[in-house]
């Protein structure tokens, strides 16, 4: 579809296209993306490195582009770009939407140059701030208010922890967001984001799980409170340094629990949290589109910053449901385009990942913290934003049920063959059809 691009840059326009890249392990962030995007009437392309993200299947969609494991191979990222600049005869507007997919148009926007237009920050900037032992060093130097944070680079300031360097429990987590993700790591450990770590013990044995592969570990002061009690802003600050748009959204549920992305989440008004999480990416220089994630201290009431993500955050689409667009105020600046007004601030929606809180709720309500009741009411609240299934864009959703009513068809027919003792009907793979062994819809992260 994109043929090789000549190697001339392009200059600014109104007409560019918004590339919205999809990596495998996250698909809420690309398709909150081409939903923003396209409901402003941008033309959205899909660059995915697998065949069948949700995003590919939203009306919002109008060209998808297939470019197999680009997160580990960005040439082949910068090789899709450019052939979509080529193609477009403009440089795009190119939005990152996960970590994985980010630190690929990191490495090859050098080469690219004018030839796209990264919706991103400074690039010097952001590798700081993506990679957690150069952004601790980054909250010292600016004074952030992040809790007590160590790197962990040799076995021997695992016994300094113990002996009282920072009290448990504490929060350990990859210094990179794949550094953990290993065939010899134990998976619960190589998939999260965060672990919180009870006892010296268990410390240990992470340690040890991830000592032939350096280590990487981030350990931090806890923050006492529950999940209520996690918060996250989502900002855009123009090339001026003036703040656009900013709002607060709350993380009532997670997936996992405890420690994972919000999977039931809220919208409120909370002016000192926004207000703070201006003053912090000011300190900094930042300029563009942030998410900052915050927890409150039970005790103190005191916000103390976890994270600052460089990109859309995997929840944004309750932002735009709010009245604050952030990828199309981003594409506007990146094409040169003056600001457009904002329509009335909404907040008390709510957003729910259908699937990734099902199964956040059972572990839930096994711990005492949620009945059934409860949950099916938050299913049934109105003013919800719906993740996979909301009324405007079913595609992903009819899409996510083919799949599974195939995969199950696949099964039976297999295991009936079996049972009757003749080699089992043959179907085409599911995997083939539907990517299921590679679709993170099937699939905890």
């Amino acid at each position: 579809m994109f043929p090789d691009a000549t190697h001339r840059p392009f200059p600014p326009g109104a007409d560019a296209p918004a590339v919205v890249l999809a990596c495998l392990g996250a698909p809420e962030g690309d398709l909150n993306a081409v939903r923003s995007l396209g409901a402003q009437g941008i033309r959205v392309i899909v660059v995915a490195e697998y065949e069948q993200p949700p995003s590919r299947h939203s009306r919002h969609c109008a060209q998808f582009l297939h470019v197999p494991d680009f997160s580990r191979h960005p040439q082949r990222l910068a090789k899709a770009l450019l052939g979509i600049a080529s193609e477009c005869g403009t440089a795009p507007v190119v939005f990152p939407t996960a970590d994985p997919d980010l630190q690929a148009l990191l490495e090859v926007m050098p080469q690219l140059g004018e030839r796209i237009r990264p919706a991103l920050a400074d690039a010097a900037l952001v590798a700081r701030l993506v990679d957690k032992a150069r952004f601790d060093r980054l909250a010292l130097e600016h004074a952030l208010p992040v809790p007590r944070t160590l790197l962990i680079e040799r076995m021997a300031q695992i016994e300094d922890i113990v002996a009282g360097a920072i009290d448990f429990p504490l929060i350990v987590k990859p210094a990179q967001p794949v550094a953990w993700q290993h065939p010899d790591v134990e998976p619960a450990v190589a998939r999260a984001k965060a672990i919180v770590v009870e006892t010296p013990q268990r410390l240990r044995e992470i340690a040890r799980m991830l000592a032939p592969h350096g280590f990487h570990i981030i350990a931090q002061e806890y923050v006492p409170g529950g999940d209520a009690e996690h918060f996250t802003v989502d900002v855009y600050i123009g090339p001026d340094g003036a703040v656009r748009a900013s709002s607060c959204g709350r993380k009532l549920r997670h997936d996992p629990p405890h420690v994972g992305s919000g999977s039931y989440c809220e919208n409120l008004r909370l002016p000192e949290l926004e207000t703070l999480a201006a003053e912090v990416l000011t300190r900094i220089g930042y300029r563009g589109v942030a998410n900052l994630d915050f927890k409150r201290h039970e005790l103190t009431g005191e916000y103390k910053l976890l994270e600052i993500n460089p990109r859309l955050s995997q929840w944004h689409i309750l932002t735009t449901r709010c009245g604050l667009n952030l990828p199309a105020m981003a594409w506007r600046d990146a094409c040169g385009l003056p600001a457009a007004g904002l329509p009335p601030r909404r907040t008390g929606l709510r957003y729910i990942n259908e699937k990734n809180d099902f199964r956040a709720s059972r572990q839930y309500v096994r711990e005492g913290e949620l009945s059934w009741a409860r949950y099916l009411g938050s299913l049934l609240r109105p003013g919800t934003v719906r993740q996979l299934a909301p009324v405007d864009d079913l595609g992903p959703a009819l899409r996510l049920t083919g799949a599974w009513f195939a995969t199950k068809l696949g099964r039976l027919m297999r295991l009936g063959g079996t049972r009757r003792g003749r080699p089992a009907p043959t179907l085409p793979p599911v995997s083939a059809i539907f990517e299921e062994a590679e679709d993170p819809l099937f699939k905890g992260r």
